[in-house]
Order: C-alpha cells, then sequence, then structure tokens
C-alpha cells in the first residue's frame, strides 16, 4: 500500500511539473528577452540600470508597452527595436512582459566553473607593453556600452583604452555585453579586470590590451573587488543574490554566498549584491547588501572565508568609497539620506553622515581643501535642501557644507593638482549635459561645461591635467578638457560612452589625493 501511494504521489508530482513546464513559445520569447533587453532590465526582469519589466510594476498596456519597445526611449539607452526584431516579436515580448510574473533564476559554482575560458597562454605574453606609452599607470579606461548593449558587430560594446598623458587611443577590447567598472590588481601593474552587464569578468593584460582569461560569474551585476595582494578576486550580482570570490590568476571560482537576510524593518528578504571593496589595512572583502541594509565582511585568508555580518546600516545601500587612510568605507545609503562609515580594522559602523538626497557616491573622491582632507558626496535625488554635493572631513566625518549644484548629481571627480570638483548633472532637461565645477577653495560652483550629450562620469588623468568626460546618449563621444582652463583638447567618438577608470588609482587609496600609497 505504501509503495502505491508513493507511486502515486511520484506521477502526480510528475505530471505537475509537465504541466508546469514553460512551452516552446515560452522558451523563445524568454530568450528574445535575454538577448536584447536583460543588460539593462536584468535576467529575472526585476530591473537593473533601467526599470523593472513585470506585471507589478508596469502601468502602461500591453499595446502602448509594444510602442514603446518599437521606438525605443529618446536621450535614454532604450533603443527602437522596429526593424530589429519582427512585429511578431515585439508582440511576444510586450505580452510575456505584461502578464507573465518575474522568473527566479540561478547560477551556481558549477556554471562558474564551466563558464571560464583561456584565450591566452600567459607565459607568452611580452615583459612590457606592446604599444606607445611610458607606463601603464597612464592608461585611462572606457567603458562604451554599445547602442544596444552588447557586442554585435557594428554597435559593439567595448572597454577603450586611452594613454593619458598625451589623449591617444592605444585601443580596445570588445565583450560580449555591456561593460560596466574596471578594477586593476594592487599587486602587478600589468593586471586589469573588467566587469560586464550580463555577468562576465574579463582578465585583461595591460601590456598587450587583451582578454586572456574569462568567466560568467552571474547573469546581472557590477560589483567587483581585488584583495590588497591581488589574491582574489571578489564579484556580486543583482541575478541571482549571490557573490562569488575567485582566485585572481586563474578565475577559479572559490567560495559562493547566496545573499540574504533580514532588512532594517526585521523583514527577511532576498537581496542584490551591490558594491564590494578590498580593505587597505587588511585583505578583507567589505561587500554591500543593497536591499537587506547590511554590510559583510569576508576574511577570504581564513578557513572558509567566515563572514562577519553588520546588520541594520542603512536602507537600499550602494556605492562605496575608501578614506584616505584606507581604515573606513563610507557607504551611500539611498533611503537614508546618509553616508555610513564602516570601519575595515575593526568590522564595525562607526558613524553616520547625513547627506542630501539620495546620496551616491560614485567611485569617491577626496582632496585636500585648506588642510583639511575633505570627500565630496553626490546626491541623485532633490529633497529639502534642493541639490546639493555633500561635503565633509574625512578625520572627524564633520559635514563642511552642502554645496548648492544645478540638479541631480552621479559620480564626483577629483584630483590634487586640479582646482575643480567636478560633478555631473543628470536631470532630464539640457542639464544632462553639464558637468559643474566646484572650486576647491571656495566650496561653491564657478563653472559649468556643456559636453554635448548626456554627462556622465567625470574622471582625472594620473597627472590631473586633463579631465576626462563620458558625453552619451545623442553625444556618443569622450570629451577631454585641460583642467585648468576647462578648453576641449581631444575627443574620441564612441557609442553609448559612460564609466570612465584610471589605472593610477591604485597608486593612492581614494581619487583626489597624491600617488603615495604603494601596494
Amino acid at each position: 500500500m505504501y509503495r502505491k501511494m508513493m507511486t502515486l504521489a511520484f506521477l502526480s508530482t510528475t505530471v505537475s511539473a509537465a504541466l508546469a513546464a514553460p512551452t516552446e513559445e515560452q522558451v523563445r520569447v524568454d530568450n528574445l528577452f535575454q538577448q536584447n533587453c536583460a543588460v539593462c532590465h536584468a535576467a529575472d526582469r526585476g530591473g537593473y540600470i533601467a526599470p523593472g519589466l513585470h506585471k507589478d510594476r508596469l502601468v502602461q498596456s500591453e499595446i502602448a508597452l509594444r510602442g514603446t519597445i518599437m521606438t525605443g526611449i529618446p536621450d535614454t539607452l532604450m533603443p527602437p527595436f522596429v526593424g530589429r526584431l519582427p512585429d511578431e516579436d515585439i508582440r511576444s515580448l510586450a505580452k510575456m512582459i505584461k502578464n507573465e510574473p518575474v522568473a527566479e533564476r540561478s547560477w551556481d559554482m558549477d556554471e562558474i566553473r564551466a563558464s571560464v575560458k583561456v584565450l591566452v597562454d600567459e607565459s607568452t605574453l611580452p615583459a612590457k607593453p606592446n604599444y606607445d606609452i611610458d607606463s601603464v599607470y597612464d592608461l585611462m579606461v572606457i567603458m562604451a556600452r554599445g547602442r544596444y548593449g552588447r557586442g554585435d558587430g557594428s554597435n559593439q560594446a567595448r572597454a577603450v583604452f586611452i594613454n593619458g598623458k598625451n589623449n591617444q587611443k592605444v585601443g580596445e577590447i570588445a565583450t560580449i555585453g555591456a561593460p560596466h567598472i574596471m578594477e586593476f590588481s594592487p599587486s602587478h601593474e600589468r593586471w586589469g579586470y573588467l566587469k560586464s552587464d550580463d555577468g562576465h569578468v574579463y582578465k585583461i593584460d595591460l601590456y598587450t590590451l587583451q582578454i586572456v582569461r574569462q568567466a560568467k560569474v552571474g547573469l546581472t551585476g557590477t560589483g567587483i573587488a581585488l584583495s590588497k595582494d591581488g589574491k582574489w578576486l571578489a564579484l556580486s550580482s543583482f541575478v541571482p543574490n549571490s557573490m562569488v570570490i575567485l582566485k585572481a590568476d586563474t578565475l577559479e571560482p572559490v567560495k559562493y554566498l547566496a545573499l540574504e537576510g533580514e532588512d532594517p524593518d526585521g523583514n527577511f528578504i532576498k537581496s542584490a549584491g551591490g558594491p564590494i571593496i578590498g580593505s587597505r589595512v587588511n585583505n578583507k572583502f567589505a561587500l554591500t547588501l543593497r536591499q537587506a541594509g547590511q554590510i559583510w565582511i569576508i576574511d577570504p585568508d581564513k578557513p572558509d572565508m567566515p563572514v562577519t555580518k553588520l546588520a541594520k546600516v542603512g536602507r537600499m545601500l550602494h556605492d562605496t568609497f575608501l578614506t584616505p587612510d584606507g581604515r573606513y568605507s563610507m557607504v551611500a545609503s539611498y533611503d537614508d539620506n546618509k553616508y555610513v562609515a564602516i570601519d575595515l580594522k575593526d568590522d564595525k559602523v562607526v558613524r553616520d553622515v547625513p547627506a542630501g538626497c539620495q546620496p551616491h557616491a560614485g567611485s569617491g573622491a577626496v582632496t585636500e581643501v585648506n588642510g583639511r582632507m575633505l570627500a565630496f558626496g553626490t546626491n541623485m535625488g532633490t529633497c529639502k535642501l534642493g541639490s546639493v554635493v555633500t561635503a565633509w572631513d574625512t578625520k572627524d566625518f564633520s559635514v563642511v557644507k552642502q554645496i548648492p549644484v544645478a540638479g541631480a548629481t552621479e559620480s564626483p571627480a577629483a584630483h590634487p593638482n586640479a582646482p575643480y570638483v567636478a560633478v555631473d548633472i543628470i536631470d532630464k532637461d539640457k542639464r544632462a549635459a553639464w558637468i559643474q565645477l566646484i572650486d576647491k577653495n571656495t566650496l561653491s560652483v564657478v563653472k559649468t561645461l556643456d559636453v554635448g550629450g548626456h554627462a556622465f562620469f567625470p574622471n582625472y588623468n594620473r597627472t590631473g591635467d586633463y579631465l576626462y568626460v563620458s558625453s552619451g546618449y545623442w553625444g556618443d563621444r569622450l570629451k577631454i578638457y585641460d583642467s585648468r582652463s576647462l578648453e576641449l583638447v581631444a575627443e574620441h567618438k564612441m557609442e553609448s560612452p559612460s564609466g570612465i577608470f584610471s589605472r593610477a588609482r591604485t597608486r593612492w587609496l581614494t581619487i583626489g589625493q597624491p600617488e603615495t600609497q604603494k601596494f
């Protein structure tokens, strides 16, 4: 009788599974979404750099949604798909997005391990750069997303390398998905690591400007950091909710963490993996759990890589950067309108720093102002304070000034040899083309640059002589300005440029500091 009952239960389960299995059409349409939409809207349709696309989020009708897919949205990364996809495919996509629930997707250690590819025999690599450059620390790297956020011929997503001394292009690397963020080894100058929006990580030889290894560590998400000794590479994902640690030399995965826990209100949730920072006072990683409001500190040098969990840090955590002494990670808490100082030596929360509305640290900017080392935090929202940039003392965390700016801001840039702190204005009107320059002595906006396209992610070159700015959307240019006169000195055409990264970053702890920190 027991055996008969078990047999019936098995048959019932089998039938239910068969009934629940997706149809060929559902699989086909899901594949369409993954190929064309996931890079911005996330593999699970929950939202990433673009809004979530599912029935609980959308208010427009299926017909209106189909029209949006056909025509795109001007001045955004949303392209028109009319002529790119057949009308029937567009109809099917709109129907799925509007009516089907968000899917829960996985990408586990076995899949990560199987994705590792060796593309170049590293023993054959030259002992010095094979292109014209005095030092690889002069490299500036620009993330060109491509028109559709993926490599597809003329609309190729790629990382573009510029010699920051003469502002000449020295190479480029095509990526499978839109490149997003670049980190560099603090222990060896030749290695860089690039993470793309589709979850790929690339180990790049900066002497030959080519990918030597690659792996797929998730489906969506950008978090990436290297340990102080350059041995470990940590990467986080939005989809799935995870973090993985790889051996930096081989990209072999060695540790997987599912990101879940209680948020500040006591609700158990699965949380997207936000930015990761590699400590410079020890070899640990500090991971931001966005929705959970937690910071996880991982020690890769101890057996099983134990995790210290700091709870109730803030609501909706995002960007982070190091203070000049390397001890504190400054974490932006969107919904609490504050920055939080995390002590990476003692693994604890130290101090809240009040900010404007929806603070956003970018990659951080710290520079000396009248004998004080000040950090500058951008704010993506507008509240009763209006649009401001927050400046605070990195020694005692006291707010020095809320600096009025023309609109919401995303990323700051500073350099000890440059007179201005640069911030990008990210509003939707004509201000989106503006970079505003804050005088370091007066802490007030004194100049505004119109870069001719949507201004993104300013950054200074190694010496501080030049200010690099991405002019995206309708601009499709990298613009390079003299940091003092603000005259345009060079530009390079590229599709949808975004993040700009300096190889010299590891020569100091935080952008804006002299090259005194060597690792």
